[in-house]
């Protein structure tokens, strides 16, 4: 009797232990498909200091040949090269008489190309069209004992030195160990970089080049460790004393207002 019961012991575990895999694998699986698979996880990526791409917040200007424009026949290309097209949040431009157009992640070339043949087909005559991608939306990021951490414009060429003489340092920051991370699901790439030895001895080793998605992160001096430490420690007290300090200020203004207290002004004369 105790093995029959032992044994239906045992094929109720198995039988719970594969319902809560069976029901724990749902979840996996979607949580698997929103993971990054490669890159840093934006929709369209490349390097855009190589050859240009089109992101979202992008516009993009094109361009006609002006003998092409004098033609009647053509006049409604006006509408295409009368200002820059903005890169919507689905990846789409909108081009006159044809309509929204998927450019996300195409170089100049490639959008160029793809317009020209959707609006070939409202012409007899062949038609070229140029496209340039004027005002860029690629960022990078800046952590750590930064003044306003997070996002900084990508404009192109710029180094370490670059950044840090556009973008200033708290005073706990701590140049010596400076991380560039380049995020990658397989092969993230992090280099420590000595800022004071580029400065103060002119070794321009480290002095590497930005790209977009780029990640800075400046971690702080050993006494900015403890500082930092302190800070957070004292946070609660703090909040609660300016609570506290706040409420005193009310409750006077109250009194005053109320006639329960009257009301003192000090003014100090400027001493020349």
């Amino acid at each position: 009797m105790r093995r029959v019961k032992a044994a239906m012991f045992r094929v109720l575990l198995l039988g719970l232990t594969v319902l809560s895999a069976s029901c724990g694998s749902i979840p996996d699986k979607r949580v698997q498909e929103l993971l990054v698979q490669q890159g840093f996880g934006r929709r369209a990526e490349g390097d855009a200091q190589v050859e240009n791409y089109a992101s979202i917040g992008d516009t993009i200007q094109f361009f006609v040949s002006p003998a092409l424009l004098t033609n009647p026949s053509f006049q409604d290309l006006y509408l295409l090269v009368a200002g820059p097209q903005p890169v919507a949040v689905d990846g789409t431009i909108f081009v006159p008489n044809v309509g929204p157009v998927m450019v996300l992640g195409l170089t100049e070339k490639a959008i160029g190309a793809l317009v020209s043949e959707q609006l070939q087909t409202l012409y007899t005559a062949p038609i070229k069209i140029d496209a340039r991608i004027l005002t860029g939306a690629k960022v990078f990021f800046m952590f750590g004992e930064v003044l306003g951490p997070g996002v900084r414009p990508f404009r192109g060429d710029l180094t370490i030195l670059d950044v840090f003489a556009l973008f200033p340092v708290t005073r706990l920051a701590n140049l010596g160990r400076i991380r560039l991370i380049r995020a990658d699901p397989r092969n993230p790439l992090i280099v420590t970089i000595n800022l004071r030895h580029l400065v103060t001895d002119g070794v321009s080793t480290y002095n590497l080049n930005i790209r977009e998605n780029d990640i800075l992160y400046v971690p702080p001096t050993f006494f900015g460790t403890i500082s930092r430490f302190m800070e957070k420690l004292l946070l609660p007290l703090s909040t609660i004393v300016g609570a506290l300090f706040q409420g005193v200020q009310l409750q006077y203004q109250y009194e005053v207002l109320t006639g329960k207290r009257n009301y003192y002004y000090f003014y100090t004369p400027w001493i020349f």
